[in-house]
Formats: C-alpha cells, structure tokens, sequence
C-alpha cells in the first residue's frame, strides 16, 4: 500500500468549536484512503487563520515529509484547504509529491498534464482570493471598533490588552517608561539612539520580546498618537476612548525636536525595469542610470568584478518585455477550455459555500431562540435587567458577526467564478494591458508574471510564475487540448 499523510484545516478556533468541519474532512479522507489504498502514516490538522505560511501543523507536516521520503503522497479535502498563498504552493510542489484532493477529485503531481497542472493553478490563486476576501471581512470587523473608539489591535507598550472587555488598559510600568522616554526626548538632549540607551540603562526591556528597545521602536512610540488619545488604523486617525499616558502638547513638542533631528529626504527616481532583471553574464543586478538628463540605460553592478554585459536603452528594454508578456496569452480557444474547467470547480465551491451559509442560519437561529427566551424570563422577573441586557447585546452583536459571514459566503459564490475569469482574461490580453499602462501598471504586470528575468546583451529571458509557465509547457509538448 502507498503510504501518505492527511492535512486538514479549518480557518478558525469557533468552526472547530462548533465541530462540523474537521471530522468531516477527516471521515472523507479516510473514505478516500480506503477506497483507493492508502496507508495513512500521520494526520495533520491546523485550526487558525493563516493569511502567510507558518501555520503550525503545516510546517511539521512539511519537516515529516522532508524527513520520509517513503511518503509519496498529501491527501486533502480541496486545493483551499492545503494552501493558503503562493509561497504554501512552492513549498509543497518542491516536495515532489502526488496531492490528492477528494472533494474535487483531483490528482496532482510532477507528472500531470500541463493543462491539468494549469487549472491547479487556478485554484491556488482562488485560494489565495478567498484569503484575502476573509481578511477584508477581518479588517471590517477591526474598523467598525475602531470608529467606536476602541483601539483594534494588540496593545503597544505601555498599554495592556483587556480580555474582558477587549479593550486597552494602561500598564503601570510600562506608562511610566513611556512618558519618561517623550520627556527624555522632548528635552532636545538627547537623540533617539541615545534616548533607547538609556530605557536600556534603566533596564526596561521590551514586553513581548524580553529585550531592550530599539532606536526604531522607540522612534516608532515616539511618533504614535495613541500615548494622547489618538490612535491609527489603516491609515485613518480616530479619537480614542482608551486613558491616554500623556499630553498632547508634550507629543507635539516631541514631534518638533524630531523634526530639528531630521534631514530632508530627496525621492530618487523610480526606474521602470529596477529590481527585476539579474546580469546572465555573472549573477549580479541590472541596475539604470540617467545619462544626458533624459535617456535612460540598464547596464550591470560590476559588483563581481568587470562584466562585458553592455549599456541598454530603456525603450528597447520595453519593447522585449511586451514580447515577453504576450508570450502567455492565452488564445480564444484556450480560454474556452479553461473557463469549462474553472466552471466545473466553482460548483465545488459552491456547494462549500452552500454549507458554510446553511451552518450559520442555523447559529442565527439558535441564538434568536436564547434571545426571545431571555426576554420572556426577564418579563417573568426570573432575570434582573442587568443580566438581560449584557446577555441581549452580546448575542445581538455575535448574530451581526453571523450576518457579515453569510454576506461573505453569499458573495464568494459570485466572486470565485468572476474573479477566475478575471484571471483569465488577464492572460488573454496581457500584452494590450502591458503596452497601454504607465510605468507602475507595467512593473506590477510584470512582477505578477514573472518571477525571475535574466539579461544578456539587449536580450532579457523570463522565469514565469507558474501557472502561466505551464502556458508554455503545455504548448510544447502538445498537451495543451488533449484532455
């Protein structure tokens, strides 16, 4: 029997409470390994959000099989379970390893077909998607608590997060530090290097990290409103409700001795090719330069030593890069083929969405059946008013919680398949977007295709991001239609 190992993974502690999500993906792996004869030698299963690699059981199932090479298999619930963003994607595919993933009845390994391959990727980019989709609802969330005043995010030093109320609190010691580095500072003495030696002196140590502070943390304190009264979040400032650690004339006076510390900063001039293209001739960076006031040339850091890469002008550079570009387009008859595929996936994600929405109707539900007893108790005087409202507003404001989730679900049916086309499209008419866009569209165009680009003499060759390299592939070996 070919051994392997299962991963499973839910993207929060409340889907693992409820308990509805990993026996199921667990009892349709196991199916799965007894129907096609697999020896299950370990099972994997994270319960977090992991908006980047790191997750805990990922990374020890990525040690295991680095470890057993006797293991040739990952089986999986569906592609959004295993991977959670492109970098989750290369790491497993540099395994070497069959994925199995049962829901969508898939099999991929070094030795699929490039088209198959080429929808694989597809879905790896929808779970990035899907990533980034729930993070929005996250930052919804943090937002609508920071307009109340409330400061959303862990607590800075000085402050203490409080785990009943979810608020910030102020920590004694470390207030008192705070306010002793503004006054330290705002004396015009001392210079922020000088000023972290003597939080050290004094042997304050950061919190978290059980360390002396920084120049750039104590920078970054020095800098923040929030020790006033004022907080940020995603660049916005609100008026916070949390007790402020000093005053906000010994803040601005901070900000006027920082000011007096710094130099003007003079922005250098962003090339349009910098830090994406490497010397062939011997591994160093490609670097630009201004000759004559206007032109500009691409030409080889020397740091290795002299290299005979030659001085390139800029326009000949872009006019190679848009042929690069339209090397992955996709035609009219491929993109039909591919869109069949992506329609085919997005009724498995339907059906996952489906039954995220059915679960939390039914949370809704549960919870407007407390909500109604509790009030016919407090009626009935079995419950004071005190009980009744703390109880009433905290399941109001889990039901809102449950209503956003359905309102995510609800759109991420629509969303999957319309943003896979979008993809699509992309690959269709990249070069017509390449050709038309400023600098900073091209450059991001280009960084989204490529993941590595190589220059010799006035000719540059692409490392494509996969799965647009399966383009290619799959165009060179004739197996582009053939399934």
């Amino acid at each position: 029997m070919q051994q392997a190992v299962l991963y499973a993974r839910v993207s929060s502690k409340e889907q693992e409470e409820e308990g509805y999500s990993i026996p199921a993906q667990l009892k349709l792996l196991k199916d799965y390994a007894q129907k096609h004869g697999f020896e299950i030698v370990r099972k994997f299963v994270d319960v977090e959000t992991a908006k980047q690699t790191g997750r805990t059981n990922f990374t020890e199932m990525v040690r295991f099989l680095q470890d057993r090479p006797e293991v040739k298999a990952i089986l999986c619930e569906k592609t959004d379970r295993l991977y959670r963003n492109i970098r989750d994607w290369v790491t497993i595919d540099d395994l070497g390893l069959e994925i199995h993933f049962a829901k969508e009845g898939e099999i991929v390994s070094k030795n699929s077909r490039s088209s198959q391959k080429f929808m694989h990727g597809i879905r790896v980019l929808m779970a990035k998607n899907y990533v980034d989709n729930l993070s929005e609802e996250v930052i919804k969330g943090m937002t609508e608590k920071a307009e109340q005043g409330y400061f959303p995010s862990k607590a800075p030093i000085g402050y203490q997060n409080n785990g009943a109320n979810h608020h910030i609190d102020v920590h004694p010691e470390g207030a008192r530090v705070v306010k002793q580095l503004f006054e330290w500072y705002a004396t015009g003495h001392y210079s922020i290097k000088q000023v972290a030696a003597k939080a050290r002196q004094d042997g304050f140590r950061h919190p978290h990290l059980q360390r002396p502070l920084s120049p750039s943390q104590v920078e970054w304190m020095l800098k923040n409103p929030i020790y006033y009264g004022e907080f940020r979040f995603r660049g916005r400032k609100y008026p916070g409700k949390h007790i402020p650690i000093i005053t906000r004339e010994l803040f601005e006076n901070v900000q006027q001795v920082m000011h007096r510390f710094n130099k003007p900063k003079y922005r250098k001039h962003e090339f349009l090719f910098a830090g994406l293209l490497t010397c062939r001739r011997c591994g160093c960076t490609i670097t630009a330069e201004i000759k004559k006031g206007r032109y500009v040339y691409y030409h080889c850091t020397n740091w290795r030593g002299k290299c005979a890469q030659p001085w390139v002008k800029e326009q000949e550079l872009d006019r190679r890069m848009a042929e690069i570009v339209k090397e992955v387009e996709l035609t009219d008859e491929e993109l039909g083929w591919l869109v069949k595929g992506l329609r085919k996936s997005h009724q498995d994600e339907q059906g996952y969405h489906d039954g995220q929405i059915a679960a939390l109707n039914a949370q809704y539900a549960a919870l407007q059946r407390r909500l109604d007893q509790i009030y016919l108790d407090k009626l009935d005087g079995k419950i004071s008013e005190e009980f009744w409202r703390e109880k009433h507003d905290a399941w109001r404001t889990e039901q809102q919680a449950i209503l956003r989730q359905i309102e995510y679900h609800q759109k991420a049916n629509v969303f999957y398949f319309e943003e896979g086309i979008k993809l699509l499209e992309l690959s269709q008419q990249a070069h017509a977007m390449y050709v038309t866009k400023p600098p900073e569209g091209k450059r991001a165009l280009l960084r989204f295709l490529l993941s590595n680009c190589t220059l010799l003499d006035v000719t540059p060759t692409p490392t494509y991001r996969t799965p647009f390299s399966w383009v290619l592939e799959a165009r060179q070996n004739g197996s582009w239609l053939a399934d």
